[in-house]
């Protein structure tokens, strides 16, 4: 898997490419390190995600939580229906769009 980042004023948007799996954690933990520093909302777009393992979900579970934390958006947008059910599965469903 493979997550570009790219950014805009206000935003953060995380694209998500392939299937996660354990060699992309370490990746995308740095990642969200990076992204939990800044004060701009947060998108996920998964529209190209094909599978997330529970330690992605995790990680996106702890994004959710610390941007609440700073009273800012987390969006999840473009997720295919077998990545929803997951991440329905996962508290995050109210993140989805």
């Amino acid at each position: 898997m493979n997550v570009n980042i790219k950014e805009t004023e206000s935003v953060v948007i995380l694209e998500f490419e392939g299937e996660s799996d354990p060699s992309f954690i370490k990746k995308f933990s740095e990642v969200s390190e990076e992204v939990n520093k800044k004060n701009k909302d947060v998108e996920v777009d998964l529209s190209n995600a094909t599978y997330l393992d529970s330690s992605t979900i995790g990680i996106l579970i702890k994004i959710h939580k610390n941007q609440k934390q700073k009273n800012l958006a987390f969006t999840i947008t473009s997720a295919s229906e077998r990545v929803m059910s997951l991440l329905k599965l996962c508290s995050l469903s109210e993140a989805l769009q």
